[in-house]
């Protein structure tokens, strides 16, 4: 059965709404459910019809974390699109990222057609029966805030609207949408409203009385402390904190930071371990973090006070998170920050405050000397080194934080807290399409550059002409599996191996060569004291080539036992 070009389907009417919901941009890894949308993509080329970008992306963890990195920069909603079930079972490690760091999305999967013949978009194709699932939309409902399947034409606006109002409502994060191929392909001759028809939640805003018995904690309080993973998610939220911490003299702690929330010039600035302090603190102010401490190696002083505050205080989505919670406040970092200076008059006591500024002592950092070894550290520091101000580091694991300076809200940010694997390579792409002037340096691990999906990585790079620096602290190692299997067994048998069962990546490929079959600059660096210049060469080709580029650094082995 043929239809008519010049009638209107449903695809061509999401993808038109799309763009009137300012979506920028439609990342999609394409199957055959696509029809449809491919076909109305080259009629909007015809016909004018403004339409979101299509970015073609070969694997799907790729395809969710380039529109993660988008939206963390520019705090706007994408979409994103794959193929039926399968194409979602490969997305599920970048969902569940968005979906821990309430990274709103749009996610969409073509659907099997249903139908065994005589309707368009029906079945033509062998691959349909087997394809088909009972619950597609089980294989999200765990990571999404919202999942629904499209079933008539008439739905579409309001299923689209709800969408994104339910994603941008508070705490945001992802949703789904399945989208069966005879409904894309059936006719949409109705006019779309400019405007959307469901608008998100307001923001949760402070309740004024637990604002007020806050505020009392604070004014009691001796050593209160302030401890955040991701505080600094918007520059507001960063201007707010150091303003905040200032006046008031209560150092912050960045455990596990997934988003940088303070400069690391900053007075109040107490760097990345909240277990020195945490000991001596009578407050504790657990501000937009999951994880302020691990109750097996440090608790709060059974006097003190512990105060959780955010969007969702209690992390209602975990299914078990057992914090000692005096009180829970819930809102904005900015709007309860604000609410609480106006509550405070003054500044902290001087002597707390000096008594601070006695203690604080600015992080040790590495000289410029080369190391004999070439370390995690020292590849961080000469990083560092590198950038300037506006750089913005996407870290997947290898970093050690006290090495790096982060002056300015939006130039860091890491993997989520779930620490799904293979996140900050798309993540980095994303970026830079956010913010194409911008340096932008991926950070990440030998096992983590594997999972990351290089070849549609540095696929995509070269069609999009995003050219970023991928540095690749190659240690031959699933380090974070090595350490744990040592936390729990000191002095175990595994500690002992020199190459410990399911941790080695030996013999590590030449990782610098994947990146040259996609037009881009590799290098291998082995010795410390060339690395300096390595980056500066990588950062010539990314800055003034506009060629990506891949450092893969050769570091040591520092997991090794001998006894």
């Amino acid at each position: 059965m043929k239809r008519d070009l010049g009638t209107q389907t449903v695809a061509g009417a999401y993808l038109e709404l799309l763009a009137l919901r300012e979506i920028d941009y439609l990342f999609a890894t394409a199957g055959s459910d696509f029809s449809p949308i491919i076909e109305a993509y080259a009629a909007a080329k015809h016909s004018g019809a403004r339409v979101p970008r299509p970015v073609l992306v070969p694997h799907e963890n790729v395809a969710v974390s380039m529109a993660y990195g988008y939206t963390m920069l520019t705090n706007r909603v994408q979409a994103v699109m794959v193929h039926v079930g399968l194409g979602t079972a490969n997305a599920l490690c970048g969902l569940f990222n968005a979906s821990r760091e309430n990274i709103p999305m749009l996610f969409s999967a073509g659907c099997t057609p249903w139908t065994e013949g005589g309707v368009p978009g029906g079945r033509d194709n062998y691959i349909n029966w087997a394809q088909e699932m009972f619950d597609q939309g089980a294989l999200t409902r765990e990571v999404t805030k919202w999942n629904y399947e499209l079933r008539h034409p008439s739905q579409m606006v309001a299923a689209v609207d709800r969408a994104l109002a339910l994603a941008n409502s508070h705490p945001r994060g992802p949703v789904s949408l399945i989208l069966p191929r005879e409904v894309l392909a059936a006719g949409h001759e109705n006019p779309l409203p400019p405007a959307q028809t469901l608008a998100p939640a307001s923001p949760p805003h402070p309740d004024p009385a637990s604002l007020a018995q806050v505020a009392e904690l604070i004014r009691r309080a001796e050593r209160p402390l302030i401890i955040t993973a991701g505080a600094g998610r918007t520059s507001a939220a960063w201007e707010a904190l150091g303003r905040f911490s200032e006046r008031l003299a209560i150092p912050v702690t960045q455990y596990r930071p997934r988003f940088a929330s303070l400069s690391t010039d900053h007075p109040m600035h107490f760097g990345y371990d909240p277990v020195p302090l945490l000991k001596k603190a009578d407050l504790v102010l657990v501000l937009e973090c999951d994880v302020p401490w691990i109750p097996d190696e440090v608790q709060p002083r059974p006097e003190a006070k512990v105060v959780h505050l955010g969007t969702d205080p209690h992390f209602a989505r975990y299914p078990l998170r057992g914090f000692r919670c005096d009180n829970a406040l819930t809102g904005e970092t900015a709007a309860i920050l604000a609410g609480l200076e106006l509550l405070i008059d003054g500044a902290a006591p001087a002597p707390r405050r000096t008594e601070i500024a006695a203690t604080r002592s600015p992080a040790a950092r590495m000289g410029d000397e080369p190391p004999k070894e070439m370390s995690a550290r020292w590849v961080t520091h000469c990083i560092d080194r590198a950038k300037d101000d506006d750089t913005i580091v996407i870290n997947e694991y290898p970093m050690v934080m006290e090495e790096l300076r982060i002056r300015r809200p939006g130039t860091y940010f890491a993997l989520s807290s779930v620490g799904a694997l293979g996140w900050g390579m798309g993540a980095a792409l994303g970026a830079k399409l956010a913010r194409p002037e911008a340096t932008v340096i991926a950070s990440v691990g030998d096992g983590i550059y594997m999972l990351g999906n290089p070849t549609p990585f540095h696929f995509v790079s070269r069609a999009e002409n995003l050219p970023v620096l991928t540095v690749i602290f190659n240690n031959r190692r699933w380090g974070a599996v090595h350490r744990s299997t040592l936390k729990m067994y000191p002095d175990g048998y595994a500690a002992r191996e020199a190459e410990p069962p399911l941790s080695t990546l030996e013999p590590a490929p030449d990782y610098e060569k994947v990146v040259e079959a996609c037009g881009g600059y590799g290098e291998r660096v082995e010795d410390p004291a060339e690395l300096p210049h390595a980056l500066q060469r990588a950062l010539h080709q990314v800055r003034d080539e506009k060629r990506q580029a891949v450092l893969n650094v050769i570091t040591e082995i520092n997991y090794r036992r001998t006894s």
